[in-house]
């Protein structure tokens, strides 16, 4: 045999083995692309995009206006009450073996669909919050077929399940259905009661075994060892002797050899060890690290399946102890006590198919910088996508995790009960393997409704016995179950407050939703009258910034009653309780955008009061949690972060009030009483320099004290007697500022007023303005001879101002970063400021 003829010899051998490599390795196929969908009100069929909806697909098609703007959602409640058809057009997959299993996997459907291959119905779904996967034969697929996904009508759905409930229950028809309660309107968003594709369609094709999924559970765990549990659970289609082989770029490799893997599914367990481990922390504390896992399963030749698994290796655990104030309610992550710092968060759009991987990284990259390190997924929206978990595991940020029930009482009949024990299963199992999943809560706000709202005097005694036992089956046995049984080193608790609103126990017990400030108009200094002992809602509204509302808005004369605004307001009393507030606290302007600047101020303010009351008050309150992070369309309402992705004044606020180590004045009577805060884990040696200034920058009383502060504590620093402080000099026109330094390092600054601010007596000013460009945007600097209060910087560009609302003192530099991938010829002319200097006047006028 000559060269020639050897080498194609081989050539061909090693084509072969590839093909048939390829052949047996499981492969997965997207199906997303070349959707198109129709309604019998239409004589043709239009271009669909999925992930996504009907709405979005309609809007895109140019069928219907933004649904988002002016008053459109009034006249658009049409669309959920027709059937929607999904079809797609595909080739049979190229280089099927006979062995070949072929998998449909449908990663979310929204809500009640059936679904058909080539006209024979495969499955009928009705859960959102469930992925439906369907095997089909090779017999069943030609060699171009079509896909068919009938959304059928959720009110048509919806009012023959609950025609059959002896009774009616709160929260109503939609009680019956699996999906976004937010989606039938809340008081921050609109009512899209919305059907589709929301995630992804994928067709998996393997031959010998595949791995299901892979859990682990944590057996021991110190600064010398970690022994991990881990579980297979592979599906093979015959009798073989296996291998797994774990590659991890921290240079750890296990291979787990002569495994017995039987025909059916299975599961096969196995045991690491990682020495010296490196622990997972919220990044406030330490780094979230993570170990890469690569896992791979071998038939006697070659590798058949992978995956991949991030193990963060920590404990959490949530401490309830009777003390004699009434009982804790914390977390210790790693041991530690650790104070939880963050807000609530929704769904970022009405229509969750549509939210961008890049929407995701930008919304936890948000929530990082303003030092949250933990966020509440909160239980009237959805189980978010994989992305959304994966992004807080790498950042560090840990996650109250609601399931998806709120507001309302639930029926408990044998069909909805193993609906919802599939769902929650499914994503408990889902979700157990991310470090970041911190605690799983039952429900939002039930138990308070049916005890302190009024719902259980609406039922007979016979009938609110079996709707409050119904609760008592879902909440306090299925649900703390599946979560036990899934890893029993997860907390659970039954429902969001723990005790409400009119329970005493609300304020020494569980967890806290405070919302006498707001609902009930109750002024700010309430948050610092109660604090409880977890405060896991609390909030006040805003507008958002005027490129948002021009977003849904682009009449020429905007006011806060108009038509289009008060459509986007969906508080009842909300810009009422907004014009109340502010005349307690600031001027109201006449002028629109004056209005809006100065809301976010009293936003921000507001909420400030009750983030350093309830730091203050550590470890007695061990969790700050306001609502809410962000919008699901554009909007008036609790935000930070408006629905364009915009800092309002209280991010940029909570960024400076979430820090590590906080300054938290509380003044009272004539007392002005002064903590530091810190939750790092050393003890600080720091100073604090205390200087009483006039508004031009006179300097009229300083003093400065060193002392420590104690890890992981709160601690009252100081107390001034503001009569002795500020002598003859009239509290409308001067102010402190205070510096907490660690040798020359400014840990946190204050400025702090005797006043409330729509009495101070601020006065016109020069502003002095620079500017530099540098790498990946410019820098402003500015400097002032007089006080400029809540400095708002206005950039039309494209880009994120690193700081924004802040105080300008006398005869101090400031630098502020603008960074913007734009190149800005004439910034000095299109940069804009307001401030409140510029309100006040306005208003002597």
């Amino acid at each position: 045999m000559n060269k020639r003829s050897l080498l194609a010899i081989l050539l061909l051998s090693s084509l072969l083995f590839s093909c048939s490599e390829k052949k047996n390795q499981h492969r997965i196929i997207k199906l997303n692309q070349d959707w198109e969908f129709y309604s019998a009100i239409y004589n043709k069929s239009f271009k669909a995009k999925v992930p996504g909806s009907v709405h979005t697909d309609l809007f895109q098609n140019e069928l219907i206006p933004n649904p988002y703007f002016g008053t459109n959602e009034n006249n658009l409640q049409w669309i959920d009450t027709l059937e929607w058809i999904y079809i797609k057009s595909f080739n049979k997959p190229t280089n099927l073996n006979p062995d070949d299993n072929i998998e449909l996997y449908f990663k979310g459907l929204d809500t009640y669909a059936d679904v058909y291959l080539n006209d024979s119905l495969l499955f009928s779904a009705n859960n959102m919050f469930i992925p439906l996967k369907t095997k089909i034969s090779h017999s069943a697929l030609k060699n171009s077929n079509e896909l068919k996904i009938i959304l059928n009508p959720i009110e048509n759905e919806e009012n023959k399940q609950y025609s059959k409930l002896p009774y009616e229950l709160p929260g109503e028809e939609r009680v019956v259905t699996r999906k976004a309660a937010h989606h039938y309107g809340w008081d921050w968003g609109p009512k899209y009661v919305t059907s589709g594709i929301w995630q992804d369609i994928e067709m998996h094709i393997w031959n010998i075994a595949k791995i299901n999924k892979l859990d682990y559970t944590i057996e021991k765990l110190d600064s010398e060892l970690a022994v991990i549990n881990m579980n297979a659970s592979i599906e093979s289609s015959r009798d073989f002797t296996g291998n797994i082989k774990l590659n991890t770029p921290q240079d750890l490799q296990y291979s787990i050899k002569n495994i017995s893997i039987k025909k059916g599914t299975h599961n096969y367990s196995f045991q690491i060890e990682i020495k010296n481990p490196q622990l997972w922390w919220t990044h406030n504390l330490g780094k979230p690290f993570l170990y890469h896992f690569n896992i791979q399963l071998f038939d006697e030749k070659q590798a058949i399946d992978s995956h991949t698994l991030n193990i963060g290796l920590k404990t959490i655990e949530l401490v309830k102890e009777k003390d004699n104030k009434g009982e804790s309610f914390y977390f210790k992550l790693n041991g530690t006590p650790v104070f939880m710092k963050g807000a609530n968060y929704i769904p970022q759009s009405s229509f969750p198919g549509s939210v961008s991987d890049n929407e995701y990284k930008k919304i936890i990259s948000d929530a990082k910088s303003a030092n949250m390190n933990m966020l509440r997924v909160w239980g009237g929206g959805i189980y978010e996508k994989d992305i959304f978990y994966d992004l807080c595991d790498e950042e560090g940020i840990l996650i109250w995790q609601d399931f998806m029930f709120a507001n309302a009482m639930y029926p408990a009949d044998s069909s909805f009960i193993k609906n919802i024990q599939k769902e929650a299963k499914f994503q408990v199992e889902r979700l157990n393997t991310h470090p970041c999943i911190a605690i799983w809560c039952g429900n939002n706000e039930m138990d308070e409704a049916w005890h302190n709202w009024g719902w259980s005097a609406n039922y007979s005694k016979t009938d609110s016995a079996e709707i409050w036992n119904n609760y008592e089956l879902i909440f306090h046995h299925i649900l703390p179950s599946i979560v036990n049984e899934e890893n029993q080193e997860t907390p659970y608790t039954s429902s969001s407050p723990l005790f409400g609103r009119g329970n005493p126990r609300s304020s020494f017990e569980g967890d806290n939703h405070y919302w006498y400030v707001w609902h009930d108009a109750y002024d700010f200094d309430w948050y610092n009258k109660v604090t409880g002992r977890f405060m896991s809602e609390f909030g006040f509204q805003s507008f958002p910034g005027i490129e948002t509302i021009e977003y849904f808005d682009t009449s020429l004369n905007k006011n806060i009653d108009s038509e289009i605004i008060l459509a986007h307001q969906k508080h009842h009393k909300g810009n009422f309780l907004i014009n109340h507030y502010m005349q307690d606290y600031y001027p109201v302007p006449n002028k629109f955008e004056d209005f809006i600047y100065v809301s976010q101020l009293l936003q921000a303010e507001g909420i400030r009061t009750g983030i350093l009351a309830q730091r203050r008050a550590k470890p007695f309150c061990m969790g700050s949690l306001y609502w809410q992070l962000n919008d699901c369309w554009p909007a008036i309402s609790w935000s930070s972060i408006d629905y364009l992705g915009n800092w309002k004044a209280l991010h940029y606020f909570a960024k400076q009030d979430f820090k590590n180590v906080i300054l938290s004045p509380y003044l009272h009577h004539d007392t002005l009483d002064i903590f530091a805060v810190s939750d790092t884990l050393t003890n600080l040696n720091l100073n604090i320099e205390i200087s009483l200034i006039d508004f031009n920058g006179k300097i009229i009383n300083s003093e400065n004290t060193p002392f420590t502060l104690t890890k992981n504590s709160s601690n009252q620093i100081n107390k001034i007697i503001l009569s002795d402080f500020i002598e003859s000099n009239s509290p409308d026109q001067c102010f402190a500022i205070i510096h907490l330094k660690n040798n020359d390092q400014v840990m946190d600054s204050r400025t702090f007023y005797f006043t409330q601010p729509k009495n101070l007596k601020l006065s016109v000013f020069e502003l002095d303005t620079q500017f530099k460009k540098v790498e990946e945007g410019y820098e402003i600097i500015l400097n002032s001879k007089r006080l400029i209060k809540n400095l708002y910087i206005h950039m039309p560009q494209n880009g994120f101002l690193n700081n924004n609302y802040f105080d300008l003192i006398p005869g101090e530099e400031k630098k502020v970063f603008f960074k913007t991938k734009e190149k800005i010829d004439d910034i000095e002319n299109m940069i804009e400021f307001n401030s409140l200097n510029h309100i006040i006047s306005q208003s002597k006028n």
